[in-house]
């Protein structure tokens, strides 16, 4: 059995995260290559956060962590 963190990915994201919310990890993924697998372009990810914390895309996963992430905003 593989170990697995939840995905939440927002507003135009949304269309991108996992059936259930649930994508499985192996040991040292990043944050960047679940990007990568879920087909996220980097340049579509405004923030990523784990855990509710600001991460990096190099940041490493650990099973049952929260991982979100979110379109860039602009705004005028």
């Amino acid at each position: 059995m593989s170990d697995t963190v939840t995905v939440r990915a927002l507003a135009t994201l949304a269309p991108y995260a996992p059936p259930g919310g649930v994508a499985s990890v192996g040991p040292g993924e990043t944050a960047g290559e679940l990007a990568d697998r879920l087909g996220l372009e980097a340049d579509a990810i405004g923030a990523v956060l784990v855990n509710g914390n600001p991460a990096a895309m190099e940041t490493p996963l650990s099973p049952g962590d929260v991982v979100s992430f979110v379109p860039p905003i602009t705004g005028g």
